[in-house]
């Protein structure tokens, strides 16, 4: 009886008698802000996110030369979370050794130190919780034979724990860990009888267990030494900084201790971080990747969100995290590793194989609330039909299981990890490996002492564990990807991985969605502009921009789920890059005046609205284009350009207007208001309850309802409040219909705006409704004064259309999704994401809501919701609080969808034209720049981007098909042209293409992105 628990405390007996000897060090000098005192070990102290520093000399006695010696410094040995809690860099000598948090505590000493004064500095940053702390330190004299067989027994025991229900087994454990222990005469530590028995013991545990006939091969645990740190998240990107050379630090003093360590680390953007900060560490990270311990992959400049990041910008991910590498390393990128993020969309396959990116690995699906995803090693085929090798690392975790397929990338190295994650492994059928990526991380830390010696003693399995080898995450998809090609039938999954669970990160932080996506089309909006100007793009300015842009879009920032410091920074950096991009406009004018230069960034022909900052007296006229224009108030006009030409420019003149009176004004508004497409019908709060296309002779909404009803839930999460919306969140609901004005503002040659004004709770909410004469969509332009928290603020437009599926702008082409709750997983479905718009039509008729900010939606039968605001309370008390401005639109249209121009309107509603206010006149710079750069007259094919090449070689042409047709897209150039090359997404040349002197066909598949680079 209880020899499981005999065992344990003998083993324990053995850890405590393998410290042979403590020097404690009692007192020291702390200093804060260049304040310096003295400092008593173990005294409480610390501030949240205060930076201290510890020192003091110690001398490790010389009779200690014989065994192991190793400081030994903690805070609190019952804690073990490093995102928060105390970090510290140890320094001896003056030289940076290793990290310490509350997962490394250890740090062995070599014979240098002994007998010598040393000097110790201990630099700490406090963590993120307001919370004081003390410090201990011991230099410890370790008795490497005891340690050893304490490991010995320790993983034995751990596995014979595991395994007790198996009779065979449970009496194989029991047979040699007794047997051992009983050679061991504890009482008697130190004397030559204990030596011996520590001898036999560990012979006995060889035979019996480590080398034992009876080990019968369950599989192999491929081991990858990793640290996953967030570049923010309960922490700002300084930080984060702090983190990797802390992390990184420790890596090196391990390998040097442990050969056979390997260490995977992804993220470009990290390593050009230590390389500015850290140049000796980096050079040290570069030797252990040219020797093959420490691997370089990835795949993205940093781990994206890939719901709410742009097409371009997965790409430029891409572009940029594969170039840094084989710059900086000469290593090809070749698996996207992105274990935290949000769910994946179904764009990915494709990008991934026009990057020579053969593999794709996370966990995080696992997390879902509802449903387990049935496979861990499969392909993924996306929209156009593209496969890349995928799998889930089946990490299990044993203080933290919310679900039981739930597993982690934050990965132990235990025989209870090792037997767990091979047994939830769903394809042992078809590869006899899984991987395991270990190593304590989103604070970073990585591996430990324990996990390497763990690693050690499993080399060979033990009975019903399986073995463990330390390996390389490249070297694991390789042999995997041999073992799925030889099988019979392989698993798939179609379209996109949907994440359920994290739901509100599509909402979460409403001002860096909508910066984000505003600089994003800024951004390629600059280089086509240069292009068609055929001047040189600043080629360092424009790569900084890039890349501050693709840091924010990490999988904490962009979500919305870090602290508030965060977004203190991400406010100056998107200033920074809009400040930059405008510059880079303004540099390109070469005579002052008072015209207007006027750009149409948008590879499609369309009527232009920009405004124009014109005083009474004064209007715009031009002589190529028709123009409709109303004034908007004393200072400025709206004028629409008529018919603007893909690409192209307009040159616009001021005139004098003398006789003009104002065309906006300010009526009492009716119940009932009329438009060139619409009858809109409100009720006594200016709620609309009717909507009659006039041309189509048809009622939007379905009897009873009101459309664009403004509604706010509570929203109080089960688990992470700015990351999760749950199911439940419908019960508790206010409908925002107070109204306290209306005004009818506008009513002039290019549009009607109604503005009306709402209050809930403390909040306001005033809407400018916008009824435009040429075209059927309605915007509703948003601004919002709002002060509730844990409240969920969404507009739901029911519409009169009969159909069971939706379609949902993603990058580079759309999905459908069942709007209805046959199944689970349709269930799960309650909140998702989209990017530009989403449509429900049936066979003639369809209704779109469009969007230039938003990315959450529910969408049920006859219904489209969009979510506005959410307004979590943690990690960030005062998330979406005060004044947002941002427009929505819907869109009533004939026939669905693909014959309606829905993505049209979408793209003009998030393009805006670049006006100059004053001209560039160089006469024949000009004259090119009022013809299209390039045109392509096909409905169902976007010129996305055009580009100066990574090479400063001819420019990149970017198109992709999206309306699922096979296409042969004809590209008319007003330049000649001298060369084509279709290219992969690095921009690697694949073929020449035949072409005229002006034009080339490029061969679309259904959902096809294409590269082309071009020579004039």
């Amino acid at each position: 009886m209880f020899d499981l628990e005999n065992s344990q405390k003998q083993f324990y007996q053995l850890n405590r008698l393998a410290v042979k000897d403590r020097l404690v060090l009692k007192k020291a000098t702390i200093t804060e802000e260049n304040v310096q005192q003295d400092y008593q070990f173990g005294t409480f102290f610390g501030k949240k996110n205060h930076y201290y520093t510890i020192e003091t000399c110690f001398t490790i006695p010389k009779d200690w030369s014989y065994d192991r010696c190793e400081l030994f410094i903690y805070s609190d040995l019952s804690e073990s979370d490093n995102s928060t809690n105390p970090q510290i860099k140890v320094y001896l000598n003056d030289h940076f050794v290793q990290a310490v948090d509350t997962n490394h505590h250890e740090l062995l000493l070599d014979d240098a130190y002994i007998g010598v004064e040393t000097s110790l500095r201990l630099e700490i940053f406090s963590g993120r919780e307001e919370k004081q702390f003390p410090i201990h330190v011991e230099c410890r004299r370790i008795d490497q034979a005891i340690r050893d067989l304490f490991y010995d027994v320790q993983v034995a025991w751990s596995s014979w724990k595991l395994v007790q229900a198996d009779p065979e087994l449970n009496l194989i454990y029991k047979k040699a860990i007794k047997s051992a222990l009983k050679q061991v005469p504890l009482f008697d530590a130190y004397s030559e009888e204990f030596y011996l028995g520590i001898k036999a013991a560990k012979e006995i545990l060889r035979q019996e267990l480590y080398e034992s006939e009876q080990l019968k091969h369950l599989g192999t645990v491929v081991g990858v030494g990793h640290t996953h740190i967030d570049l923010a998240w309960l922490w700002t990107v300084q930080q984060a900084i702090e983190k990797g050379e802390r992390s990184y630090t420790t890596v090196m003093k391990l390998m040097d201790e442990y050969p056979d360590y390997t260490f995977f680390q992804s993220q470009p953007q990290m390593y050009q971080f230590i390389k500015n900060n850290y140049p000796e560490l980096y050079e040290l990270i570069k030797e252990k990747i040219a020797e093959g311990r420490w691997e370089i992959d990835g795949g993205m400049w940093v781990e994206a969100d890939c719901n709410m990041t742009s097409g371009e910008s997965l790409v430029r991910q891409i572009l940029h995290g594969k170039k840094f590498i084989k710059d900086e390393f000469n290593k090809d990128s070749k698996i996207l590793w992105l274990p935290d993020v949000f769910g994946y969309t179904a764009a990915l396959p494709q990008l991934l194989k026009k990057s020579g990116i053969d593999y794709f690995m996370t966990t995080k699906l696992s997390w879902n609330q509802s449903n387990k995803i049935p496979y861990d090693s499969f392909y993924w085929k996306g929209i156009d039909g593209s496969e890349v090798l995928t799998h889930f690392i089946t990490t299990v975790s044993e203080g933290y299981q919310p679900r039981p397929y739930y597993t982690t990338y934050n990965g132990m190295l235990d025989p209870y990890t090792v037997k767990g994650s091979w047994e939830r492994y769903q394809q042992k059928d078809l590869n006899d490996e899984v991987l395991i990526a270990y190593g304590y991380g989103d604070g970073g830390g990585g591996p430990t002492r324990d996990m390497l010696e763990t690693a050690k003693r499993l080399e060979n399995g033990l009975p019903g564990i399986p073995k463990v080898k330390m390996g390389h995450a490249l070297s694991y998809f390789d042999s995997l990807k041999q073992a799925m090609d030889q099988a019979e039938v392989v698993p798939k999954w179609m379209g996109e991985l949907y994440f359920e669970y994290h739901r509100g990160t599509y909402t979460s932080i409403g001002k860096n969605k909508k910066a984000n996506r505003q600089l994003e089309t800024l951004l390629q909006s600059v280089e086509k502009y240069y292009a068609h100007l055929g001047e040189a793009l600043p080629k360092e300015t424009m790569t900084e921009l890039w890349q501050l842009l693709l840091l924010n879009q990490f999988h904490d920032i962009l979500p919305g789920s870090s602290i508030k410091e965060v977004y203190d920074q991400t406010d100056l950096d998107y200033e920074m890059i809009q400040n930059q991009a405008e510059s880079l406009l303004s540099q390109t004018i070469t005579t002052k005046g008072s015209d207007y230069f006027v750009f149409n960034p948008l590879a499609k022909k369309r009527d232009l609205k920009v405004k124009l900052p014109l005083p009474l007296g004064q209007r715009p006229v031009s002589e190529t284009h028709q123009l409709k224009w109303q004034r908007i108030d004393e200072n400025q006009v709206l004028v629409e350009i008529k018919e603007v030409a893909s690409l192209a420019a307009v040159k616009m003149a001021v005139a004098p207007f003398e006789e003009e009176q104002l065309a906006s004004t300010s009526e009492f508004v009716t119940k009932q208001l009329e438009t060139p497409y619409y009858t809109v019908t409100f009720d006594e709060q200016y709620q609309i309850i009717s909507l009659i296309d006039k041309q189509q002779r048809r009622e939007i909404l379905p009897a009873g309802k009101v459309l664009n009803e403004l509604i706010a839930y509570e929203d109080i999460p089960m688990d992470y409040d700015a990351w999760d919306i749950d199911p439940y969140y419908k019960e508790k609901a206010w409908s925002v219909a107070n109204v306290s004005n209306v005004e009818l503002i506008e009513k002039g040659d290019v549009r009607q705006t109604l503005v009306i004004t709402r209050q809930f709770k403390q909040s306001t909410i005033t809407q400018a409704i916008h009824f435009y004469h040429d075209s059927a969509r309605i915007d509703f332009e948003t601004d919002l004064d709002w002060h509730q928290k844990q409240m969920l603020l969404k507009a739901q437009f029911p519409v009169e259309v009969n159909s069971l599926k939706a379609t949902f702008d993603i990058q580079f082409g759309n999905v459908e999704r069942d709007i209805h709750e046959n199944t689970s997983w349709d269930k799960a479905r309650f909140e998702v994401y989209g990017q530009k718009w989403v449509d429900i039509s049936e066979g003639d008729y369809g209704v779109a809501v469009l969007s230039n900010a938003k990315y959450g939606f529910n969408v049920d039968y006859q219904n489209i919701g969009i979510t506005l605001v959410k307004s979590a309370i943690d990690p960030y008390d005062g998330a979406d609080q005060g004044h947002q401005h941002f427009i929505y639109s819907l869109m009533p249209h004939t026939g669905d969808w693909k014959q309606a121009p829905v993505m049209e309107e979408a793209l003009d509603l998030n393009t805006p034209a670049l006006v100059l206010n004053q001209v560039v006149v160089d006469g024949t710079h000009f004259a090119s720049m009022e013809a299209s750069f390039v045109t392509c007259e096909l409905d169902n094919v976007l010129i996305d981007t055009i580009k100066p090449a990574e090479d400063g070689k001819g420019y990149i042409i970017r198109l992709y098909e999206f309306k699922n047709k096979r296409t042969e897209a004809a590209l008319t150039f007003a330049r000649e042209l001298k060369t084509v090359q279709l290219c992969n997404l690095l921009e690697n040349p694949i073929e020449d293409l035949v072409h005229t002197e002006h034009s080339v066909t490029v061969p679309l598949k259904p959902y096809e992105v294409q590269t082309l680079k071009i020579f004039f």
